[in-house]
């Protein structure tokens, strides 16, 4: 039961989560306790933010120049894309909708567009109010009060759903258990829309069986609500939050009992709160705007929401080690550009970088469109001498090599046509970064980097990696072997478990692996976005023995690292194919 005090968003998609602000432990045999949280005099606050319409007036200025015909056509594309998405995704985009739904105030225009708009100011009642609530002193199980806890419950949208303060009281006898949740406020009409409109909730377990009872408003006038509560419809509002109650307070009373353990953990390295707050700053900001003009072919509210979420995360991560703002980020595989536009747009410097332009570029301001480039990422190591050609001819500054990149044809043709590249040409285009361009005080970002995923930390650069799609360092798929554990005589790991160990585990644990080769002292992250593909790996510095050693040193790890891993023959003729592709979305 406890987990539904400090977790209430088991319960409703609409609350982001419940600062615990006063709690009262009755216990007769190791004694009383009380803890005040320092933020029971606090007003939460969220990270400053004005409303920005740059966006909707470079993208007018470009739909202008646009054909009707040419609307119609991306927009129906758009449509058959998202029902394609939503019929592969159903139980993701149910979840993601109701998201929405509580993020805008939707408006109708009179062309019978929708648009969606934030609203204007955070909303709360009572927040001055942490006195504990009590219910009536009818007690026939002789329950003793156990917990008494004031939390504060924030909204995934508190410029539309009210912040309010709730008294959770936990009461047990024998054989019983009652959680009581009582909400701030003195009236029904002051119920916020993610709890049911009565005076208290109660769930209780007793003699094996789990129940849920309402307390209403003006409980001691029984002729004016009580017997509307119990003459309400299964399918009325009130009633199906009841069951729904019901169905999650089963659920993870059985998951304790049989000794369920989460399998992660989530705000390791950035606290939750300072997330989360910096999370409902940026969607107020944004979302509005990205969501409706939104030219991909992807559905928006699921790649809107968890950029944002993720630039919610690297800004608070950012101040907690970067606080002086002191370097510049380099986001590879950038793809819509729109992490790199949020975090341009919030003061960050830096650039993003992808084989091919999106649609998307082209309505971003103009001082983000220059820092988005249409360029390949194949490292410097694979174009230049080895170190040890370099002592012996140190005017040589390319390894020679010759690629060939079969062309994209169109129609039957028995021979394909090739094109040549030579590494002295590859390091010269303006079309190749090899990151030694890289500023020194570089962080690269490689957010569903596909097969840049493990090279990012051999590159040299502090870094985040959010891994999706497995491929190796030549740039072909590849699923890794499980990471070799030590067992021990109490527990050795048996092969049904090593059999469901998947491919995208296999795959953080190996980005692990080459981080650690590499010295960097990593972190590892869970993050809260819309994707179960949300490991990130994270460092800003390495081991001692490995800080300051000297370059040629270290591209000699790199060496053996790939001939470790099998090469990376390949590498650069898939990366210049993908220049000549269409991009995948994912």
């Amino acid at each position: 039961m406890s987990n539904l005090i400090k977790q209430p968003n088991i319960n409703s998609t609409v609350i982001l989560r419940a600062d615990i602000l006063k709690e009262n432990i009755y216990d007769p045999e190791k004694g009383d306790s009380t803890f005040v949280s320092k933020l029971i005099n606090e007003y939460p606050e969220f990270p400053p933010c004005k409303i920005d319409d740059q966006v909707t007036k470079e993208s007018k200025g470009e739909e202008s120049k646009e054909s009707e015909e040419s609307k119609e056509s991306e927009e129906s594309k758009e449509s058959q894309a998202t029902k394609e998405s939503q019929a592969t995704k159903e139980s993701q985009a149910t979840k993601e909708s109701q998201e929405t739904a509580s993020d805008f105030t939707i408006e109708s225009e009179s062309n019978g567009e929708t648009k969606y708009k934030p609203s204007l100011e955070v909303l709360s009642r009572n927040l001055d109010d942490i006195s504990f609530k009590t219910i009536p002193a009818l007690n026939p199980l002789n329950l003793v009060t156990k917990y008494e806890i004031i939390r504060r419950i924030i909204p995934r949208n508190p410029y539309k759903d009210h912040i309010i303060n709730q008294t959770c009281l936990v009461l047990t006898a024998e054989g019983s258990v009652l959680v009581v949740y009582i909400p701030h406020i003195s009236k029904r009409e002051e119920t916020p829309f993610y709890l049911p409109p009565v005076y208290g909730v109660g769930i209780l377990y007793h003699n094996s069986t789990l129940s849920i009872h309402y307390l209403p408003f003006n409980y001691d006038n029984t002729s004016t609500e009580g017997p509307s509560l119990r003459e309400l419809d299964s399918s009325e509002r009130p009633i199906r939050i009841a069951l729904r109650l019901l169905q999650t307070s089963s659920k993870h009373s059985l998951g304790a009992k049989t000794g369920y353990e989460k399998r992660v953990n989530h705000d390791v390295v950035v606290p939750k709160i300072s997330f989360q707050n910096r999370y409902i700053s940026l969607k107020k900001k944004y979302s509005s705007n990205l969501v409706n003009l939104w030219c991909e072919s992807t559905d928006p509210k699921k790649h809107v929401f968890e950029d944002l979420a993720i630039a919610a995360f690297l800004i608070e991560f950012w101040n907690l080690r970067y606080p002086h703002k002191d370097f510049e980020f380099r986001d590879l595989g950038c793809g819509n550009g729109l992490l790199v536009y949020i975090l341009n747009m919030e003061g960050y410097k830096g650039k993003g970088m992808d084989a091919r332009a999106r649609k998307s570029w082209s309505t971003y301001p103009q001082e983000v469109r220059n820092n988005l480039l249409e360029q390949i990422v194949i490292p410097s190591i694979l174009l230049k001498p080895h170190p040890a050609v370099r002592k012996i001819a140190p005017n040589v500054t390319d390894n020679g090599r010759v690629y060939q990149v079969p062309e994209i044809t169109t129609g039957s043709c028995k021979e394909v046509p090739v094109s040549y590249h030579t590494s002295a040409s590859l390091l010269k285009s303006s079309q190749i970064c090899t990151t030694e361009e890289f500023p020194s005080n570089t962080f690269i970002i490689g957010n569903h980097s596909d097969e840049l995923t493990c090279w990012i930390p051999l590159l040299g650069f502090p870094f985040i990696v959010i891994p999706c799609c497995s491929h190796a360092l030549s740039g072909s798929k590849m699923r890794y072997s499980p990471r070799k554990r030590i067992s021990t005589p109490i527990k050795s790991p048996t092969k049904s478990s090593t059999q469901n160990i998947s491919a995208y585990s296999t795959l953080v644990d190996h980005v692990e692996d080459l981080s650690a080769r590499m010295g960097w002292i990593t972190e590892k992250e869970m993050l809260r976005i819309p994707s179960t593909r949300n490991a990130a790996i994270i460092s800003t510095k390495k081991f001692a023995e490995f800080e300051n050693e000297d370059p040629e040193i270290n591209q000699t790890r790199v060496l053996d690292i790939l001939a470790l891993e099998g090469g990376a023959e390949g590498w650069v003729e898939n990366s210049m194919a993908l220049m000549k592709k269409s991009p995948r979305n994912h």
